[in-house]
């Protein structure tokens, strides 16, 4: 993983942990604002798109170095494995605690992201591949 291409990653990766060090007190603030904030600001959504948009990411970089099915395989099996790492990591913050639901919406929210960057390579390579022709 010596390509320029995964950078993203890695400083989104930076923002996740910091992000996951900041105690949920600060946030709260932020979700008094209005009802809408709230529900967008739901710790579950958070997950979501955190994990989502990191494992995006990380597609990108792979796709960028070399085109195979393991992409997908090594973005998943990557954020998982981040996503894991943070919620041990909160187990030792006084602030923060383990927490398996938000494991769960890391997950769907890779597989979306798995998805969606699937979808988007096949378009992008057929709409290549007839340009050729």
């Amino acid at each position: 993983m010596k390509s320029r291409h995964f950078i993203p990653a890695w400083i989104f990766a930076g923002l996740i942990v910091i992000s996951a060090s900041v105690p949920n007190d600060e946030l709260q603030k932020f979700k008094n604002l209005n009802n809408i904030l709230e529900i967008l600001l739901s710790d579950y959504i958070l997950h979501f798109f955190a994990f989502g948009i990191f494992a995006g990411l990380l597609c990108y970089g792979y796709y960028r170095n070399k085109k195979s099915f393991l992409l997908y395989l090594k973005a998943g099996l990557l954020s998982l494995c981040f996503g894991f790492f943070i919620e041990i990591y909160q187990i030792f913050l006084p602030y923060r605690s383990f927490d398996l639901h938000d494991i769960a919406s890391d997950c769907v929210g890779i597989v979306a992201a798995l998805l969606l960057f699937k979808l988007i390579t096949i378009r992008r390579d057929s709409q290549t591949l007839s340009s050729k022709q």
